[in-house]
């Protein structure tokens, strides 16, 4: 960026955060078409589209993925298997001389249990996923399309949800932490969840009665030199530091619970030259 004459300054300020953010690692580290593609999508064509949802009661998977189960079995008479892990994926040549899946184990409650005559697999995995089912299938292994997809690493995140005593105000719902020395290298963002979402008790997981504060949701990405702290000293950080830096109105609301989440290695990671790693959309 800066080859082409961009300063320094829109560098640090503007698009080093942007990709910390959109996608979780600094410019230096990322595909250079990828990064255009974001910058056009996200910072240019698509400012107002904000289009992030969150939950107000309940988690993703009994509030999205369990009645969308439900339907697929009801509807469409299909199976759906919840709880169980995928282990080795086996293949055989079929009469035109091309690989077909024929065999699927899989494991659930300690048990491991086979799948036979596959008609067709599709692979919806993360980078650790697709190494885990690589690493148990040799035939999969044996080609460059799975070995090379097995290669790719991931990126750490870490996920924050922070319920304050008192409501407190901020210019915009959503927002970008950024050139704190607090993140240690990463990106971070935080979001007012009382504001997106109405101020509802459902925040709070109450089916009823009077909002107490504001619900912030934080996250770091590329977080590695974060991962090792404890979530008391995660939160710590966030409270003390960051929030009252960005809003200083912080500094007068008292946390009354929150939640860690730490992932590490499970976000894309689409560094330069990986391209050629990535699996195919279509059938590999």
């Amino acid at each position: 960026f800066i080859r082409f004459k961009l300063s320094k300054r829109m560098v640090d300020d503007f698009i080093r955060p942007t990709l910390l953010v959109g996608l979780f690692k600094p410019p230096e580290e990322l595909s250079a078409l990828v990064v255009m593609e974001l910058l056009y999508y996200y910072a240019l064509a698509h400012q107002d589209s904000f289009d992030v949802r969150w939950i107000k009661n309940g988690t993703v998977a009994d509030s999205l993925i369990l009645p969308m189960a439900n339907m697929l079995q009801e509807e469409h008479d299909l199976n759906v298997m919840g709880g169980c892990r995928v282990g080795e994926i086996a293949l055989e040549q079929t009469t035109d001389d091309k690989l077909s899946a024929s065999t699927v184990k899989y494991t659930k409650d300690g048990t491991e249990h086979e799948i036979k005559n596959v008609d067709g697999i599709i692979l919806a995995l993360g980078c650790q996923g697709m190494q885990s089912v690589v690493r148990a299938s040799p035939d999969l292994a044996a080609l460059p399309t799975f070995s090379k997809a097995a290669s790719l690493k991931g990126i750490d995140v870490i996920s924050t949800r922070i319920w304050f005593d008192k409501v407190v105000p901020t210019r915009t719902p959503a927002n970008v932490f950024s050139r704190f020395s607090e993140l240690r290298g990463s990106g971070g963002t935080f979001f007012m969840l009382d504001q997106l979402q109405g101020d509802s008790p459902e925040l709070w997981g109450e089916e009823d009665g009077t909002p107490r504060g504001s619900v912030v949701a934080a996250d770091f990405y590329n977080s590695g030199a974060l991962m090792s702290m404890s979530d008391e000293a995660i939160v710590k950080t966030l409270t003390d530091e960051l929030l009252p830096s960005a809003v200083p109105k912080f500094k007068d609301a008292k946390v009354i619970d929150s939640w860690v989440g730490k992932y590490a290695g499970t976000v894309s990671w689409f560094s330069p030259g990986s391209y050629s790693s990535r699996p195919p959309l279509e059938g590999a």
